[in-house]
């Protein structure tokens, strides 16, 4: 009877060990899963940290870089601009120096003449006209544009004035106000001021494309 009890107790011994060996093992691999899947979701967390701080980086980098280059170009356009300034400004300031030499000259007195004769031949022989000159032609220069003026018209088809912005040449517009000619040296120079920049940056242009 006792050996009975005895193979009961093993018997039941054995089976508690094999379920606890069973449970046991059962754990063991699902804790071994749930580590190894734990550590293949922190690999992939540092693989996809490690990408997004590559992009960032990479991203970060390139924008610094657009910026520098915008930064370096608007400088670069503003120095040309200065410099495209520097030079218009000289060459007008040279050009400014021979007019003012010009208008000494009796080159000048020929150009003064053939003007009035130009604006002139735009109005008609009994239309009333103002002429507008330098106040320094009018003082220096006044018996050759009244001889000029009437070698065209009669006194009672013309008046004159001076305008001290005038630098030269002459304006001239009519009684009612609706047709001006300008022949003046003050437009001339602003034309030539206009063509002066084309010019400079015609050729700016042509030297960045080299």
């Amino acid at each position: 009877m006792s050996g009975t009890i005895e193979d009961k107790i093993s018997l039941f011994t054995k089976v508690v060990l094999e379920r606890i060996e069973l449970d046991f093992q059962q754990k063991q691999k699902k804790l071994v899963e749930y580590y190894e899947s734990r550590k293949t979701t922190i690999i992939k967390d540092n693989e996809e940290r490690k990408r997004t701080v590559v992009t960032r980086a990479t991203k970060d980098a390139e924008t610094k870089k657009q910026q520098i280059i915008l930064k370096t170009r608007s400088a670069m356009h503003l120095a040309v601009l200065k410099k495209k300034q520097e030079f218009a400004e000289k060459i007008m300031d040279e050009v400014k120096q021979k007019t003012r030499a010009f208008i000494g000259t009796a080159e000048y007195v020929e150009f003064l003449k053939e003007a009035i004769k130009q604006v002139l031949s735009k109005f008609s022989d009994d239309q009333l006209v103002s002429f507008s000159f330098s106040r320094d032609d009018i003082e220096n220069k006044r018996e050759v544009i009244l001889r000029t003026i009437k070698s065209f018209r009669n006194e009672a088809a013309y008046k004159i004035e001076a305008v001290d912005s005038l630098i030269g040449g002459v304006f001239v517009k009519s009684g009612d106000g609706r047709l001006e000619i300008d022949f003046t040296i003050n437009t001339i120079l602003e034309e030539s001021n206009k063509l002066v920049g084309e010019v400079l940056s015609s050729w700016l242009n042509k030297e960045q494309e080299k």
